[in-house]
């Protein structure tokens, strides 16, 4: 692999050693890994992967600081062994998890999505019990769903709400039952655990199950038995438990509100999903997909959007997206719902709180927002600049086209009125105040008929 020293001057004794253990200096964009010297955490971290090498061992809190920073390892300069533990470290980082198909639906272009997927990918194939953790709506089910079907397993994936099932009946929902174990059990019910057997149990919401309930089920992760309510026999059972939750069962466990017992067999394997905002290179692919899906599900749609405007993408990407990739599919879905015509989804097709960039019931921005950049999003258009997808005439045209047909709807299509929403580039002349307006609508093709007409009549 080719290595790049950034940094501080590396002594010649230690570039030599590199050399004998065939490592190759380049510079930094072509280097596979960066090799940072400074006394300090770089204030900066470089991109993954990377090494910090302090002159000398730092201290712990700024190792660990490095470590956070995106650092895969601190190798100290001074050590003697440096040369040889980056060649170890280097051999680590070429090993390559062989990836399947990602799951269905699942968009990873962004840096978080991927290093989500990956770690799902490293964990899939163990019996490890693992927790997935993030907001609501990133997409736990369907990582839950992804990890049975890479892990190999015989079996079933069960699905088990710990939320929608009430506390009287999940018990014997769970554990199963034998006929008469209480009023009502009519026959004999193996439950939920036993039908995951040789497969996978997915307990979602799990921060909702009853304290009492939480005993009982830390028992069965730990001995691997289950026994049926109202029967003394025991069975054994072989399943692996994959869990999720939207709060902080740290917390819980602190607050006394979930079992510190149950927490730690639950966690021994971590997954935090990344939320829509920090995935925004995801989006146009998200979309896409969510189209798709909207089109298998509604195959009577009279007609097909094919895909978003430039505008469009750019005003998906620069909302906060509070709700994730489930408000991201309401939202294209109530999209596509109301569209009336054409193959291309527009900004102003989108509902009216995506465009404004604030949630649903927030308060909408004033009236400097635009002149103090909150209609521009520079981190927007420099993706598009750096992806090769910038076509600065057709955004300008959709944001005019959008601007317009938005003000002309508040004006009820009154040019006129429509100028004064649209300041100073929409005035007329004092004859004429929607003359502006209407050579817009007339470059974009919203000037009808019968309006030009009725102008000529009166003009008659």
């Amino acid at each position: 692999m080719r290595i790049a020293l950034v940094g501080a001057p590396w002594p010649p004794a230690v570039c030599d050693r590199f050399a004998a253990a065939g490592l190759q200096l380049t510079a930094p964009e072509r280097a596979g890994l960066r090799l940072v010297a400074s006394s300090r955490p770089p204030l900066r971290p470089p991109p993954r992967p990377w090494l910090w090498c302090p002159p000398r061992t730092p201290a712990v809190p700024d190792a660990l600081s490095a470590v956070l920073a995106g650092a895969y390892d601190v190798v100290p300069i001074a050590s003697d062994d440096c040369a040889e533990i980056v060649v170890r470290r280097i051999a680590e980082l070429a090993v390559h998890i062989v990836a399947g198909d990602p799951p269905e639906g699942y968009v990873a272009r962004s840096a978080a999505a991927r290093r989500a997927l990956a770690e799902l990918e490293r964990v899939a194939p163990t019996s490890m019990a693992v927790l997935l953790t993030g907001e609501t709506g990133t997409g736990k089910d369907v990582a839950a769903h992804h990890l049975h079907a890479r892990s190999g397993r015989a079996g079933k994936l069960v699905p088990i709400n710990c939320a929608a099932i009430p506390n009287e009946l999940i018990e014997g929902e769970l554990f199963g039952y034998v006929r008469g174990a209480f009023s009502g059990a009519v026959a004999d019910y193996d439950g939920l655990l036993r039908a995951a057997s040789a497969g996978t149990v997915f307990l979602d919401e799990v921060d909702d199950t009853p304290k009492t309930l939480q005993i009982k089920l830390l028992r069965v992760l730990e001995d691997h038995v289950v026994g049926r309510l109202g029967d003394s026999a025991q069975r054994e059972v072989d399943f692996r438990v994959v869990a999720a939750t939207n709060r902080d069962l740290a917390e819980l466990v602190q607050r006394g509100e979930f079992g510190p017992d149950l927490y730690q067999r639950l966690a021994i394997v971590r997954i935090e999903l990344p939320p829509l905002r920090e995935r925004l290179d995801d989006i146009p692919e998200l979309a896409a997909h969510l189209i798709e899906r909207f089109y298998r599900e509604e195959p009577a749609a009279p007609h097909r959007v094919t895909r978003l405007t430039a505008v469009a993408v750019a005003a998906l990407q620069h909302y906060p997206w509070p709700g994730n990739v489930r408000e991201l599919r309401n939202a294209l879905f109530q999209a596509l719902v109301t569209k009336r015509a054409g193959d291309e989804l527009l900004v102003s097709d989108l509902p009216e709180h995506i465009v404004r960039g604030a949630p649903a019931g927030d308060a909408a921005p004033g009236p400097g927002a635009a002149r103090g950049g909150g209609a521009i999003d520079r981190a927007v258009l420099a993706r598009l600049i750096d992806d090769g997808g910038m076509n600065l005439r057709a955004l300008r045209d959709e944001l005019e086209r959008t601007a317009l047909e938005l003000a002309l709807a508040r004006a009820g299509d009154s040019p006129a009125g429509a100028a004064r929403l649209l300041g100073e580039v929409g005035r007329g002349s004092s004859r004429d105040p929607g003359g502006t307006v209407r050579a817009m609508m007339r470059r974009h093709g919203l000037l009808r008929r019968g309006s030009a007409s009725r102008r000529t009549a009166r003009r008659r």
